[in-house]
């Protein structure tokens, strides 16, 4: 790839990351990842779509990969519970959310 095609964080990614309520703004995912912070913002009216895309960032489907560094993890998690509202499933509680 060359250096012009390093991908960038989007001016309307930015904007959407830093108009989120009560989520501070992920710097980590921005910096180290842009391009996976504009596939976010890019499914973000798409409830489904963006609960997909968590799952395949959060989970390793074809082994042996390294994952992300840890700040960019939190940040990842943080938007995570921000955007899915996994309250309205059945038997989910805070006790056991995270448990893998």
């Amino acid at each position: 790839m060359a250096d012009t095609d390093v991908p960038t964080l989007l001016p309307e990614t930015e904007a959407w990351l830093r108009a989120l309520p009560g989520v501070a703004y992920p710097q980590a995912l921005a910096a180290q990842f842009p391009r996976i912070a504009n596939a976010l913002a890019a499914v973000r009216h798409d409830p489904q779509a963006l609960r997909e895309r968590f799952h395949e960032l959060t989970h390793d489907h074809r082994g042996g990969r390294r994952g992300f560094p840890f700040d960019v993890m939190m940040d990842l998690l943080v938007l995570r519970e921000a955007l899915i509202k996994d309250d309205d499933l059945p038997g989910d509680n805070d006790a056991t959310k995270w448990v893998s």
